[in-house]
């Protein structure tokens, strides 16, 4: 897993060198315009409450502060049956934000996260481009092209800057997709190891991650997948390691820190009214955007069968996800978002029409590889979680990092079946014009909103 031939598959080849040293910079300033945005209220240390700081502050849509507070105090903030990895791999860099903020007095997260970031995000980008140009054989400049394309979703802009996960998400299943690709075109399986060390780094960081190595697995290994052994080491093992980490953290860090929580919040409700009145409003405000769950516990209470899917498809899933809406620019549902915002102009619904027909189109003529049926697996799945069971429904758009690369995959097979010059000529230029288009709408929104 580790290595591609003799140069390796996190060296950056020498056709490559060029192009990774452009995106890096790229996502050095989408990094610098977020640390620029809360520099001086997430850079204090000392005695603060490093939840009321970033929680207070931090607005970007869905996306969640986790990691800063992570990294500036280390406990067990995420969701672990979602995420039982991430606290675990996030404490070595607590370690060094301590040890930077004794010696700077400052607290450093946002750097720190900021390179992460970024190194995630470049090799997203080259994982992606190796995927189009080695395993589908796109030449070198249709594969720039389309990783361009993917790079300019709106979400794709927030996920390589914002703390959340989905970034390293992005970097996990753009390097499985890519392992199982080459695999695939080599005629050869996904070895036990790598299938049970993907499977324990994706599914750590987002346990839906971890089916989509299983199917990547599959794809590439057929019926050896299947193999007693290979199910045992591969699929059982490392799935029960991971339950096993999720259940020793809730019982050792989320339940004690719930009920200090629990504490300090009654503390709090009782002694101030306005807080108290802020946080009423909170909760009325989640009740109202919140759908109707299938349960009222356990996984199914994340599900949601009363928002309405075709909106959801339109505004949110291939609107949002790749076109900001101007109104309520960046905004949480659970502040001032509604779950649905409409586009100023019929132009953004034209636009979004071109790219789901071309993505559709391109699915079409792919459906025969299997690799490409590998990605519409790893979509249908994404599909029936958010789409069908409703899991995240009412903010899909923060998801995707999870889905999307698929897009311009499709698009590659879309090239690859035109045999006319002209043809091929005209869906270059159409391909290169969504790709302006969607850099200069996209960034400039961004731009404003960080600089505001």
């Amino acid at each position: 897993m580790m290595a591609h031939g003799k140069a390796g598959m996190f060296r950056i080849r020498k056709g490559e060198r060029r192009m990774a040293f452009l995106v890096l910079w790229v996502f050095v300033a989408l990094n610098t315009l977020m640390v620029y945005k809360y520099h001086d209220i997430f850079t204090r240390c000392g005695k603060v409450g490093y939840w009321s700081i970033f929680f207070n502050h931090f607005e970007v849509s869905g996306f969640d502060p986790f990691t800063y507070l992570t990294l500036s105090k280390w406990d067990v903030y995420f969701v672990v049956y979602r995420h039982p990895l991430l606290a675990g791999l996030l404490y070595p860099l607590s370690v060094v934000n301590r040890w930077l903020m004794q010696l700077t007095d400052m607290n450093c997260a946002v750097y720190i996260v900021a390179v992460i970031l970024v190194c995630c995000a470049t090799y997203s980008f080259l994982f992606l481009f190796r995927i189009l140009h080695e395993v589908i054989e796109l030449k070198k400049g249709d594969a720039a092209l389309l990783t361009s394309l993917f790079f300019s979703f709106g979400y794709i802009l927030l996920t390589v800057m914002v703390p959340d996960h989905f970034c390293l998400s992005l970097f996990l299943l753009t390097m499985t997709l890519y392992i199982a690709g080459m695999k695939m075109k080599g005629g050869r399986g996904m070895k036990t190891w790598q299938a049970l060390a993907l499977f324990f780094l994706a599914a750590g960081v987002t346990l839906s991650n971890g089916l989509k190595v299983w199917l990547a697995a599959w794809f590439s290994n057929g019926k050896r997948f299947f193999r007693p052994l290979h199910l045992l080491w591969a699929v059982a093992v490392p799935a029960a390691l991971l339950w096993g980490i999720s259940v020793y953290q809730d019982v050792a860090f989320v339940k004690p820190m719930e009920a200090r929580g629990q504490k300090i919040l009654a503390k709090h409700m009782a002694k101030d009214s306005i807080f108290a009145d802020r946080q009423n409003e909170r909760m009325q405000k989640q009740q109202e955007v919140k759908g109707e769950a299938m349960q009222d516990k356990g996984f199914l209470s994340w599900t949601d069968i009363s928002t309405s899917r075709t909106r959801s498809a339109v505004e949110n899933l291939f609107g949002e996800s790749v076109m900001l809406h101007q109104d309520h620019l960046l905004q949480d549902i659970f502040r001032s978002r509604p779950v649905f915002v409409t586009y100023r102009s019929a132009f953004n619904y034209i636009v979004e029409g071109i790219l789901a027909s071309l993505f559709l189109l391109g699915a079409w003529m792919g459906r025969r590889n299997r690799f490409m049926l590998l990605c519409l697996s790893w979509f249908s799945l994404d599909m029936l979680l958010h789409l069908v069971m409703g899991f995240g429904l009412d903010e899909v758009y923060i998801m995707t990092a999870h889905w999307a690369f698929v897009i311009p995959i499709a698009l590659s097979y879309l090239l690859k079946s035109q045999e006319r010059k002209l043809l091929l000529s005209a869906t270059r230029a159409l391909l290169l014009l969504l790709t302006l288009y969607l850099v200069i709408y996209n960034g400039s929104l961004i731009a404003g909103y960080m600089l505001a």
